[in-house]
């Protein structure tokens, strides 16, 4: 993984760790969807706005 920092998805009540795509799929996020991502650790700001970067560069985001 690129990042040391642990990063969560939660939507809908639930967090699943965002390095897992099975977590992430078993979620069932669907389109329009709110969802809110967590990081903890030394590069915890680098991921989120690397994370934030792809988002809005595949049109993810409002």
């Amino acid at each position: 993984s690129k990042f040391d920092s642990y990063i969560q998805l939660e939507y809908n009540g639930k967090k699943v760790n965002l390095k897992s795509i099975m977590g992430v799929m078993s979620l069932g996020v669907g389109k329009d969807a709110e969802i809110t991502i967590y990081a903890d650790g030394s590069d915890e700001k680098s991921a989120i706005d690397a994370i934030t970067e792809v988002l809005s560069k595949e049109g993810l985001t409002k």
